[in-house]
């Protein structure tokens, strides 16, 4: 019993990263449509040094606008779980930075 649930578990993991992989992989798309490829790399990078991806709730955002023509609430609410995602890490960011020292996070 116990190796169903792990073999459960590591296929219900491969199948978050693959959904994952697919988001990220339409976020890119929708920032390079928009942006252009350089801006698109040049995002994902500063979200790569800063450590908070708002390039990905974005990104979904305009590929979901552009690409499948939603209206806007519809975007957004396709983009909204990467945004709840964004917005604690850049509360403790600004937090941090007007305290002057680094937030625990528990």
């Amino acid at each position: 019993m116990q190796q169903v649930r792990e073999f459960c578990g590591y296929l219900l993991g491969g199948a978050l990263c693959i959904a994952a992989l697919a988001l990220c992989g339409l976020a890119w798309l929708g920032l390079e449509a928009e942006l252009g490829w350089q801006w698109a790399l040049a995002a994902v990078v500063v979200g790569a040094v800063a450590r908070i991806n708002v390039a990905l709730p974005v990104g979904l955002y305009l590929y979901a606008g552009i690409f499948w023509g939603w209206p806007m609430a519809q975007a957004l609410a396709f983009s909204a779980p990467g945004l709840l995602l964004v917005l604690p890490a850049l509360g403790f960011g600004l937090l941090g930075l007007v305290v002057g020292r680094a937030t625990a996070r528990h």
